[in-house]
């Protein structure tokens, strides 16, 4: 009888954890979806990350499509509602990413403010003040954050908690993308511009 009972909760046991991944798994879909349908305007293609360096970061990645799917360098990266990064290298069935969070990358970004949940075909109401975000493994590592720099405040109300999405001047960024949060701003001592952080929408830790 106890050997029955053991069988059993091991049976319901794999059961639970069936149960959760599939629930996990549909959790994944549905935030997919919604993305999917927030930036509808755009063609896309789905993949999935398949190597990386040995960093805690995804500063630089590779995913499982490549130009057999229509994948190009130069093509913009989401997930999680934001920008991941841009396509620097494409194989037939693979391409490599390098994130915004790489110290090699840099972002034409502009503060944004919109009534609703911000999407690229919704309707944005952008402010003209443009900035650059900074990719740095460092600032990442100190402060899960990255710099803005050369922010032109011109009316004085930039302010922590509004959002950067990428500029509308930018040659490699498509317009509108949330990029993240300000959390810290500061004046320059040339009073001309400003300095700040950004905590990024994406999870630049748990990307798959």
């Amino acid at each position: 009888e106890n050997d029955d009972l053991k069988e059993q909760v091991a049976s319901l046991e794999e059961r639970l954890n069936r149960t959760a991944l599939e629930q996990s798994e549909l959790e994944k879909l549905r935030k997919l979806y919604d993305m999917d349908q927030s930036y509808d305007t755009y063609e896309k293609a789905a993949a999935n990350v398949v190597g990386k360096d040995a960093s805690n970061w995804f500063d630089t990645f590779i995913i499982d499509k490549g130009s057999n799917a229509g994948i190009e360098i130069g093509n913009n990266v989401i997930a999680d509602g934001g920008l991941v990064g841009i396509v620097t290298d494409v194989g037939s069935n693979y391409a490599k990413v390098r994130s915004i969070i790489d110290d090699a990358s840099k972002v034409s970004g502009m503060v944004s403010t919109t009534e609703d949940n911000l999407t690229v075909s919704g309707n944005i109401k952008t402010t003209s003040d443009n900035c650059i975000v900074s990719g740095s493994l460092k600032s990442m590592n100190e402060r899960q954050q990255l710099e803005i720099t050369d922010l032109k405040d011109s009316d004085d109300q930039v302010k922590a908690g509004d959002q950067i999405v990428t500029s509308n001047i930018s040659d490699r960024y498509l317009p509108g993308i949330p990029i993240g949060y300000i959390t810290d701003i500061t004046q320059d001592s040339s009073s001309l511009t400003k300095t700040g952080y950004l905590a990024t929408i994406v999870d630049f830790e748990h990307l798959d």
